[in-house]
Protein backbone atom coordinates (compact mmCIF):
# COMPACT_ATOMS: atom_id res chain seq x y z
CA UNK A 1 0.00 0.00 0.00
CA UNK A 2 1.46 3.49 -0.96
CA UNK A 3 1.83 5.79 1.45
CA UNK A 4 2.91 10.22 1.52
CA UNK A 5 4.03 11.91 3.97
CA UNK A 6 3.68 15.65 4.43
CA UNK A 7 6.04 17.94 6.37
CA UNK A 8 3.53 19.13 8.58
CA UNK A 9 4.44 18.66 12.41
CA UNK A 10 0.91 18.31 13.22
CA UNK A 11 0.61 14.93 11.28
CA UNK A 12 2.27 11.87 12.80
CA UNK A 13 0.89 9.62 10.72
CA UNK A 14 0.87 8.86 6.34
CA UNK A 15 -1.67 9.65 4.51
CA UNK A 16 -2.90 6.59 3.09
CA UNK A 17 -3.01 6.06 -1.16
CA UNK A 18 -4.35 2.98 -2.97
CA UNK A 19 -1.72 0.46 -4.22
CA UNK A 20 0.49 1.81 -6.69
CA UNK A 21 -1.67 5.36 -7.22
CA UNK A 22 0.05 8.52 -7.53
CA UNK A 23 -0.83 12.32 -7.38
CA UNK A 24 -2.40 13.38 -10.45
CA UNK A 25 0.10 16.94 -9.61
CA UNK A 26 2.69 18.30 -7.48
CA UNK A 27 0.90 21.22 -6.05
CA UNK A 28 -1.16 23.73 -6.52
CA UNK A 29 -1.13 25.71 -9.82
CA UNK A 30 -4.07 27.86 -9.72
CA UNK A 31 -5.39 29.36 -6.81
CA UNK A 32 -8.66 27.88 -5.00
CA UNK A 33 -11.09 31.11 -4.75
CA UNK A 34 -14.83 29.54 -4.67
CA UNK A 35 -15.65 26.37 -2.84
CA UNK A 36 -19.34 25.59 -3.54
CA UNK A 37 -20.23 23.41 -0.45
CA UNK A 38 -23.96 22.29 -0.90
CA UNK A 39 -24.57 18.85 -1.77
CA UNK A 40 -25.40 17.19 -4.59
CA UNK A 41 -29.02 17.62 -6.40
CA UNK A 42 -28.66 21.50 -5.08
CA UNK A 43 -27.67 22.65 -8.70
CA UNK A 44 -24.40 21.75 -8.40
CA UNK A 45 -23.60 21.52 -12.12
CA UNK A 46 -25.38 24.26 -13.28
CA UNK A 47 -23.14 26.18 -11.03
CA UNK A 48 -20.42 24.35 -12.02
CA UNK A 49 -21.14 25.94 -15.41
CA UNK A 50 -21.65 29.04 -14.22
CA UNK A 51 -18.01 29.53 -12.93
CA UNK A 52 -16.50 28.69 -16.04
CA UNK A 53 -18.43 30.95 -17.74
CA UNK A 54 -17.63 33.71 -15.35
CA UNK A 55 -13.98 32.30 -15.79
CA UNK A 56 -13.14 30.08 -13.11
CA UNK A 57 -11.11 27.01 -14.71
CA UNK A 58 -10.88 24.33 -13.47
CA UNK A 59 -13.85 23.68 -11.49
CA UNK A 60 -14.21 20.20 -9.87
CA UNK A 61 -17.48 18.29 -10.21
CA UNK A 62 -18.67 14.70 -9.39
CA UNK A 63 -18.36 14.54 -13.16
CA UNK A 64 -14.77 15.11 -13.08
CA UNK A 65 -14.40 12.31 -10.40
CA UNK A 66 -15.39 10.09 -13.61
CA UNK A 67 -13.21 12.13 -16.19
CA UNK A 68 -10.26 12.30 -14.25
CA UNK A 69 -10.31 8.51 -12.74
CA UNK A 70 -9.66 10.04 -9.24
CA UNK A 71 -12.50 7.69 -7.54
CA UNK A 72 -9.78 5.79 -5.25
CA UNK A 73 -7.93 9.28 -4.10
CA UNK A 74 -11.64 10.20 -2.88
CA UNK A 75 -12.13 6.79 -1.44
CA UNK A 76 -9.03 7.14 0.16
CA UNK A 77 -9.68 10.76 1.62
CA UNK A 78 -13.61 9.32 3.01
CA UNK A 79 -11.61 6.58 4.67
CA UNK A 80 -8.85 8.64 6.38
CA UNK A 81 -12.10 10.98 7.54
CA UNK A 82 -14.14 8.67 8.74
CA UNK A 83 -12.42 5.57 9.10
CA UNK A 84 -9.41 6.22 10.45
CA UNK A 85 -7.21 4.60 7.86
CA UNK A 86 -4.34 6.97 7.64
CA UNK A 87 -4.07 10.46 8.89
CA UNK A 88 -6.43 13.51 6.92
CA UNK A 89 -6.01 14.99 4.11
CA UNK A 90 -4.50 18.66 5.05
CA UNK A 91 -3.42 21.31 2.22
CA UNK A 92 -0.36 19.41 0.55
CA UNK A 93 -3.32 16.47 -0.29
CA UNK A 94 -5.76 18.64 -1.71
CA UNK A 95 -3.46 20.74 -3.73
CA UNK A 96 -2.24 17.31 -5.14
CA UNK A 97 -5.47 16.59 -6.24
CA UNK A 98 -7.45 19.77 -6.84
CA UNK A 99 -3.84 21.95 -7.85
CA UNK A 100 -5.27 23.11 -11.27
CA UNK A 101 -8.38 23.37 -9.89
CA UNK A 102 -10.18 27.57 -9.18
CA UNK A 103 -13.39 25.95 -7.48
CA UNK A 104 -15.23 22.62 -6.60
CA UNK A 105 -18.64 21.91 -6.24
CA UNK A 106 -20.77 19.08 -5.50
CA UNK A 107 -19.87 15.34 -3.71
CA UNK A 108 -17.51 14.36 -2.58
CA UNK A 109 -15.58 17.04 -2.32
CA UNK A 110 -18.88 18.88 -0.15
CA UNK A 111 -18.42 16.22 2.49
CA UNK A 112 -15.07 18.13 3.53
CA UNK A 113 -16.28 21.16 4.62
CA UNK A 114 -13.64 21.55 7.64
CA UNK A 115 -11.66 20.03 5.70
CA UNK A 116 -11.46 22.17 3.02
CA UNK A 117 -12.41 25.55 4.82
CA UNK A 118 -8.77 25.26 7.13
CA UNK A 119 -7.24 24.58 3.32
CA UNK A 120 -8.59 27.73 1.56
CA UNK A 121 -9.03 30.28 3.98
CA UNK A 122 -9.26 32.85 1.53
CA UNK A 123 -12.03 31.33 -1.06
CA UNK A 124 -15.38 32.20 -0.99
CA UNK A 125 -18.13 29.78 0.08
CA UNK A 126 -21.37 29.06 -1.69
CA UNK A 127 -23.97 26.88 0.06
CA UNK A 128 -26.01 26.07 -2.77
CA UNK A 129 -29.51 25.09 -1.14
CA UNK A 130 -33.33 24.41 -2.20
CA UNK A 131 -36.27 23.65 0.11
CA UNK A 132 -35.64 20.54 1.98
CA UNK A 133 -38.54 18.47 0.58
CA UNK A 134 -37.66 19.11 -3.47
CA UNK A 135 -34.23 18.41 -2.28
CA UNK A 136 -35.58 14.51 -0.95
CA UNK A 137 -38.22 14.49 -3.42
CA UNK A 138 -34.99 14.71 -6.14
CA UNK A 139 -32.47 12.78 -4.75
CA UNK A 140 -34.97 9.63 -3.88
CA UNK A 141 -35.71 9.28 -8.23
CA UNK A 142 -32.01 10.16 -8.99
CA UNK A 143 -28.94 9.43 -6.77
CA UNK A 144 -30.27 7.03 -4.45
CA UNK A 145 -32.41 5.56 -6.84
CA UNK A 146 -29.06 4.71 -9.24
CA UNK A 147 -27.93 4.06 -6.48
CA UNK A 148 -30.24 1.31 -5.06
CA UNK A 149 -30.40 0.50 -8.37
CA UNK A 150 -29.75 -3.90 -9.17
CA UNK A 151 -28.79 -3.38 -12.85
CA UNK A 152 -26.64 -0.57 -11.45
CA UNK A 153 -25.10 -2.53 -8.91
CA UNK A 154 -24.22 -5.79 -11.39
CA UNK A 155 -23.25 -3.43 -13.74
CA UNK A 156 -20.24 -1.81 -11.48
CA UNK A 157 -19.11 -5.58 -11.12
CA UNK A 158 -18.46 -5.81 -15.24
CA UNK A 159 -16.40 -2.92 -15.70
CA UNK A 160 -13.13 -2.21 -12.95
CA UNK A 161 -13.73 1.68 -13.40
CA UNK A 162 -17.19 1.78 -12.73
CA UNK A 163 -16.17 -0.90 -9.79
CA UNK A 164 -14.51 1.80 -8.60
CA UNK A 165 -16.95 4.69 -8.48
CA UNK A 166 -19.27 2.10 -7.05
CA UNK A 167 -17.49 1.83 -4.02
CA UNK A 168 -16.96 5.53 -3.91
CA UNK A 169 -20.69 5.78 -3.90
CA UNK A 170 -21.10 3.23 -1.28
CA UNK A 171 -18.55 5.37 0.49
CA UNK A 172 -20.72 8.21 0.52
CA UNK A 173 -23.99 6.80 0.93
CA UNK A 174 -22.71 5.32 4.06
CA UNK A 175 -21.39 8.36 5.94
CA UNK A 176 -23.80 11.06 4.72
CA UNK A 177 -27.03 9.14 4.93
CA UNK A 178 -26.31 5.56 7.12
CA UNK A 179 -27.32 3.74 4.02
CA UNK A 180 -30.65 4.51 4.63
CA UNK A 181 -31.41 7.95 2.59
CA UNK A 182 -35.06 7.72 3.09
CA UNK A 183 -35.00 7.68 6.60
CA UNK A 184 -31.72 9.69 7.56
CA UNK A 185 -31.96 11.96 4.50
CA UNK A 186 -33.89 14.92 5.24
CA UNK A 187 -31.63 15.02 8.78
CA UNK A 188 -28.26 14.53 6.88
CA UNK A 189 -29.35 17.93 4.52
CA UNK A 190 -30.58 19.87 7.52
CA UNK A 191 -27.49 19.46 9.56
CA UNK A 192 -25.15 19.54 6.51
CA UNK A 193 -26.14 23.09 6.06
CA UNK A 194 -26.05 24.27 9.43
CA UNK A 195 -22.76 23.13 9.82
CA UNK A 196 -21.56 25.26 6.33
CA UNK A 197 -23.48 28.57 7.87
CA UNK A 198 -21.86 27.63 11.48
CA UNK A 199 -18.08 27.56 10.48
CA UNK A 200 -18.17 30.35 7.53
CA UNK A 201 -18.46 33.84 8.72
CA UNK A 202 -21.48 35.38 6.89
CA UNK A 203 -19.63 37.59 4.78
CA UNK A 204 -17.71 34.92 3.14
CA UNK A 205 -20.90 32.93 2.77
CA UNK A 206 -23.65 33.14 -0.03
CA UNK A 207 -26.55 30.95 0.50
CA UNK A 208 -27.87 30.27 -3.51
CA UNK A 209 -30.26 28.58 -5.21
CA UNK A 210 -29.64 28.21 -8.74
CA UNK A 211 -33.36 29.71 -9.54
CA UNK A 212 -31.96 33.31 -8.47
CA UNK A 213 -29.88 33.42 -11.91
CA UNK A 214 -26.25 35.28 -11.79
CA UNK A 215 -26.73 38.41 -10.31
CA UNK A 216 -27.03 37.20 -6.65
CA UNK A 217 -23.49 35.18 -7.51
CA UNK A 218 -21.70 37.75 -9.61
CA UNK A 219 -22.54 40.36 -6.90
CA UNK A 220 -20.57 37.65 -4.54
CA UNK A 221 -18.29 36.98 -6.89
CA UNK A 222 -17.18 40.47 -8.08
CA UNK A 223 -17.81 39.51 -11.32
CA UNK A 224 -20.16 41.39 -14.29
CA UNK A 225 -23.20 39.72 -15.14
CA UNK A 226 -23.17 38.02 -18.56
CA UNK A 227 -25.00 40.26 -20.59
CA UNK A 228 -26.12 37.60 -23.42
CA UNK A 229 -25.60 34.27 -21.77
CA UNK A 230 -28.49 32.88 -19.85
CA UNK A 231 -28.02 31.18 -16.54
CA UNK A 232 -27.07 27.75 -17.35
CA UNK A 233 -30.14 25.27 -16.16
CA UNK A 234 -28.78 21.57 -16.68
CA UNK A 235 -28.89 18.08 -15.02
CA UNK A 236 -32.76 18.11 -13.73
CA UNK A 237 -34.13 14.81 -12.64
CA UNK A 238 -34.78 13.67 -16.57
CA UNK A 239 -31.59 14.70 -17.94
CA UNK A 240 -29.66 12.97 -14.81
CA UNK A 241 -31.72 9.71 -15.44
CA UNK A 242 -31.49 9.55 -19.09
CA UNK A 243 -27.35 10.08 -18.57
CA UNK A 244 -27.75 7.12 -15.77
CA UNK A 245 -29.60 4.75 -18.50
CA UNK A 246 -27.20 5.21 -21.14
CA UNK A 247 -24.16 5.08 -19.22
CA UNK A 248 -25.44 1.90 -17.58
CA UNK A 249 -26.24 0.06 -21.29
CA UNK A 250 -22.77 1.54 -22.24
CA UNK A 251 -21.40 -1.03 -19.43
CA UNK A 252 -23.93 -3.84 -20.37
CA UNK A 253 -23.05 -3.26 -24.30
CA UNK A 254 -18.82 -3.33 -23.63
CA UNK A 255 -19.10 -6.19 -21.59
CA UNK A 256 -21.18 -8.06 -24.68
CA UNK A 257 -18.72 -6.51 -27.14
CA UNK A 258 -15.61 -7.63 -25.02
CA UNK A 259 -17.34 -11.13 -24.06
CA UNK A 260 -18.49 -11.54 -28.02
CA UNK A 261 -15.13 -11.33 -29.27
CA UNK A 262 -14.22 -13.90 -26.63
CA UNK A 263 -16.82 -16.29 -27.67
CA UNK A 264 -17.24 -16.04 -31.19
CA UNK A 265 -14.00 -16.77 -32.19
CA UNK A 266 -14.39 -20.06 -29.93
CA UNK A 267 -17.47 -21.21 -31.23
CA UNK A 268 -16.51 -20.73 -34.48
CA UNK A 269 -13.02 -23.20 -33.74
CA UNK A 270 -15.52 -25.50 -31.99
CA UNK A 271 -18.43 -25.54 -34.80
CA UNK A 272 -15.47 -26.37 -37.29
CA UNK A 273 -14.24 -29.07 -35.32
CA UNK A 274 -17.94 -30.22 -34.64
CA UNK A 275 -18.17 -30.12 -38.47
CA UNK A 276 -15.53 -31.85 -39.64
CA UNK A 277 -15.94 -34.61 -37.16
CA UNK A 278 -19.50 -35.10 -38.07
CA UNK A 279 -18.16 -35.36 -41.91
CA UNK A 280 -15.71 -37.64 -40.88
CA UNK A 281 -18.36 -40.33 -38.69
CA UNK A 282 -20.87 -40.11 -42.17
CA UNK A 283 -17.71 -40.89 -44.38
CA UNK A 284 -16.89 -43.41 -42.58
CA UNK A 285 -20.68 -45.30 -42.75
CA UNK A 286 -19.84 -45.01 -46.64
Amino acid sequence: MSVTTTPSSTKTSAVILPPGREWPMEGRIVPMEVLVLGLCRTGTLSITMALKQLGYNDVYHMREVFTRNDADLWVAALEAKYEGKGAEWGREEWDRLLGDCMAVTDIPAAMFVPELLAAYPDAKVVLTTRSVDSWVNSMMHTVYALWSSPWRRMAARLNSKAATMRRLADKYNEHLWWNDFPRYGRRCFTEHNDLVRRLVPSDRLLEYEVREGWVPLCEFLDKDVPATVSFPRVNDTKSFRDSADRSTMNLYRGVAWRTGKVLLPVLAIGGAIWWRAGLRALLDRR
